[in-house]
């Protein structure tokens, strides 16, 4: 058995939001079955914007034109996360400004919706995903920015 990551891991993910109110997740092929938002990991040297910006036009051809930080959680050692032995430190941003048209890239993403915050919270989400919806359900658009730990209590997945 290999040994955990030594460090945690930033994860930039985007909550595109557009001018009807609708949040865009899509199928996650990391986690079967389970919807997410775009994002993904920030490499060393990257800012953590340029990284929302880069995995945005990865995995759905849009490039952020206006977003803000809007929630920081930890996950350490998610179970349905690859081996289980990752400490993810997740960045996530509300992105309501984008050029492009949105293509999905077929592998990390598949089957995107644009749908209500609340018909969003419906589907199966990655645990992550969920926390940042009910959050943006709780304050919208321009609340606060918060921390949130993990908590090893919560019975959910990823």
């Amino acid at each position: 058995m290999s040994e955990p990551t030594q460090h945690p891991e930033l994860i930039a993910g985007a909550l595109l939001v557009n001018p009807q109110g609708q949040v865009f997740v899509a199928r996650f092929s990391k986690i079967t079955g389970h919807y997410a938002v775009p994002g993904g990991h920030v490499e060393y040297g990257e800012t953590v914007a340029r990284a929302l910006v880069r995995e945005m036009e990865e995995e759905t051809g849009l490039t952020p034109t206006r977003f803000h930080l809007l929630q920081v959680t930890e996950r350490i050692c998610p179970p349905l996360y690859k081996d289980g032995r990752h400490h993810l430190v997740y960045l996530d941003f509300v992105v309501d400004g984008w050029e492009g048209t949105l293509q999905l890239d077929g592998e990390e993403l598949t089957d995107g919706r644009w749908l209500l915050p609340g018909d969003a919270l419906a589907l199966r989400l990655t645990h992550t995903t969920r926390r940042l919806i009910e959050y943006y359900v709780e304050v919208g658009p321009d609340g606060p920015v918060r921390y949130l730990p993990d908590d090893v209590h919560i019975a959910e997945t990823v």
